[in-house]
């Protein structure tokens, strides 16, 4: 399978151009994680094995702490066939003031090969104040990969200050897709680039502060998605749906007022759904 990788721009200012191709391979039965190249601020300390069977574990390192004005981060990643990893981060993506109007990017695309299991799930992204933020994630897999992802934003640091700083970013422009050979099969836009659309997302939210989808597909069985669902439903969340436009699809949306309602959900449902895609039942991940 042919590596996805990116080559370092040499005009790119060292520190403000993070980037990591990432290649895991099959090795005697074991999946092994490699880094084909990476660069600061971007951080190679290893993966691990925490279920202690034959998928690496992969903490993602910013050592930037987040992205100021003019930052870009590209993260590259391939996964043989008959390959699984499961890929994370140390702490939410914090994305802080642009006052000379330059976003601050964060680029991440991985294909996954055939018969190949991917489990994906970052930390919130987290737009400041004042900001400027462009997000792009992309997964490429087969039909018959599988895959378990999320994605989560937040209106801002909710709880900064007496009064908090949700929806006072300048300009938000996140997109996060998944293609299945070739066809987009969910194509996740949140689009506010002007104050109207901000106070528009505002109201859209309806008092949520955190808004989480995740993505599965897989082999599963006919009720699945009505499990998922009551686990849910016993949550304190602001709105929450589950949904299987396709046999292998399995979608769903969080709305939430707190951050640990989102990341509560997302356990619940790796709970439900783990053991059908890996095998395997679902542990905290532990990140210290």
């Amino acid at each position: 399978m042919a590596f996805d990788r990116i080559l370092p721009d040499p005009k790119w200012e060292i520190g403000k151009h993070a980037l990591m191709n990432l290649h895991v391979s099959l090795d005697d039965g074991c999946s092994r994680m490699q880094p084909l190249s990476w660069r600061i601020p971007y951080q190679w300390q290893g993966a691990h094995y925490q279920d202690n069977d034959d998928q690496p574990f992969l903490l993602l390192i910013n050592s930037g702490g987040g992205f100021v004005e003019g930052d870009s981060a590209n993260f590259h990643a391939t996964l043989d066939p008959e390959t699984r990893a499961l890929i994370t981060t140390t702490a939410a993506s914090k994305y802080y003031k642009c006052l000379k109007g330059l976003p601050s990017r964060e680029n991440v695309n991985i294909r996954v090969g055939s018969g190949a299991l991917l489990e994906y799930m970052p930390d919130e992204a987290i737009p400041f104040a004042s900001s400027n933020v462009e997000r792009n994630t992309l997964i490429s897999l087969s039909h018959d990969s599988r895959f378990f992802g999320s994605d989560m934003i937040s209106a801002g640091r909710i709880h900064y200050g007496s009064e908090g700083e949700a929806f006072e970013f300048d300009r938000l422009a996140s997109e996060f897709r998944v293609d299945v050979d070739g066809e987009t099969v969910v194509l996740d836009r949140l689009f506010a680039e002007t104050p109207e659309e901000t106070s528009d997302l505002r109201a859209l939210w309806d008092g949520a502060n955190h808004m989480m989808s995740i993505v599965a597909w897989g082999d599963f069985d006919g009720d699945c998605e009505d499990r998922v669902r009551e686990r849910l439903n016993a949550l304190q969340l602001v709105a929450c749906g589950v949904s299987r436009p396709r046999d292998k699809l399995l979608t769903c949306r969080i709305m939430a007022t707190e951050t640990w309602q989102c990341h509560e959900a997302l356990f619940q449902t790796w709970q439900e759904l783990r053991p059908l895609l890996a095998g395997k039942a679902a542990r905290p991940i532990r990140k210290c």
